[in-house]
């Protein structure tokens, strides 16, 4: 049977990846877009990596909890 939580932090290292490169690529033309607009998509970039930290830290909780899982069920067979 395949583990479950290797799957899931399958998903969540390509999670992690893509806000990375989105918060990278904003700060990146910070030099040359200075304005509200840019200000504004900086603030609700802040609030996504703030929301994205507590899904990866309840995605890594859930894969513990998945491994501890199969570690007990694997004692239950034996």
């Amino acid at each position: 049977m395949i583990n479950s939580s290797s799957m899931l932090r399958k998903e969540l290292d390509g999670f992690k990846f893509s806000t990375g490169k989105i918060s990278e690529k904003i700060n990146g033309v910070s030099d040359i877009w200075r304005d509200n607009n840019y200000a504004s998509l900086q603030t609700q970039i802040g609030e996504l990596a703030k929301k994205s930290k507590t899904v990866i830290e309840y995605g890594d909780r859930a894969c513990l909890s998945i491994d501890r899982f199969f570690t007990i069920a694997a004692e239950e067979v034996e």
